[in-house]
């Protein structure tokens, strides 16, 4: 079925959130990179999320879950199928004391803003990841020291069986930018994590300097999926591609950033093509040069 038929036949079962067919999800990544999508569906609510998943099990429809776009390198010739998107949906946020529940969908910076006005921390690193809970989840992201899987207590997840669980952080095989979330099958609808006390001054200075930091080293000026490669054991990707000679390497409009060197930045018109070519050639260099197999951070849809 083409996109049209997708969306009429999702919301004969029921569906009632926002759907959009045929168009471009570059908009809706932070690299501005990608090809067009069937279907993009943003639930009104859990109740859509179940509808959602079970419609998609029972026509054989293949889903994907959209947060925030970053850490994603669509092919230019776009996803079939179903993407739900989380962001604007599933985002509400409950503090109670030191412990908030939190929905995939809420942003991770406004979630670690607010809480600073709370004078809550332990997620300011989160200030300057530009994703949603969700995703921060499924990829334990991170900054520095500091990891999401530190302050996760709960994950809640829908099977594509429509059956909801609740996933305690030890069962989630969290690790360096990994949980079972990146190959499970599970939607998750939201967690609960658990925050430090702290002054709401202190906590506001911390997301200050990081964020200074952020602006000092990174090129938060242009748009980019964050992090191209993972860190290698005891090194670091940037330092292997500025010894290859690779910053400021471009094609087309993607470039290997002159501020950092594990961020590839999108000048205006890049194509994943051109950034695939880009990613094969550093990671090819760097192979010759120093022996050491770089290990992609993004996904590729």
């Amino acid at each position: 079925m083409d996109g049209r038929s997708l969306a009429r036949d999702l919301a004969a079962s029921g569906f009632r959130g926002r759907m959009e067919t045929d168009g471009s999800l570059a908009p809706l990544t932070t690299w501005k990179i990608g090809g067009p999508v069937d279907l993009l569906a943003t639930p009104s609510d859990r109740d859509d999320v179940r509808v959602a998943l079970l419609w998609a099990r029972a026509r054989g429809v293949p889903w994907r879950v959209l947060g925030n776009g970053s850490n994603l390198l669509i092919r230019d010739s776009g996803v079939r199928g179903l993407v739900l998107r989380s962001k604007r949906a599933l985002d509400e946020i409950r503090f109670d004391g030191c412990s908030v529940e939190v929905g995939a969908g809420a942003s991770f910076p406004a979630l670690a803003h607010e809480a600073a006005n709370r004078g809550l921390g332990g997620i300011e690193f989160g200030a300057g990841i530009p994703g949603t809970v969700g995703g921060a989840i499924v990829m334990n992201a991170g900054w520095h020291e500091h990891e999401i899987r530190g302050v996760l207590e709960a994950v809640e997840t829908l099977d594509p069986h429509g059956v909801t669980r609740v996933i305690e952080r030890e069962a989630c095989a969290m690790d360096y930018r990994q949980s079972r979330f990146r190959a499970s099958g599970e939607f998750i609808l939201g967690a609960r994590l658990r925050l430090l006390s702290d002054s709401r001054a202190a906590v506001r200075a911390r997301i200050a300097e990081y964020a200074e930091h952020r602006r000092a080293t990174q090129p938060t000026e242009l748009p980019s999926c964050g992090s191209v490669f993972l860190k290698p054991a005891g090194d670091f990707a940037g330092r292997l591609i500025e010894a290859a000679e690779l910053k400021g390497a471009r094609i087309g409009d993607i470039e290997v950033s002159p501020k950092h060197a594990n961020f590839f930045v999108n000048h205006g018109s890049a194509t994943a093509s051109q950034t695939l070519e880009l990613v094969e050639r550093v990671e090819r260099t760097v192979a010759e040069r120093f022996g050491v197999q770089l290990v992609r951070e993004f996904e590729l849809w």
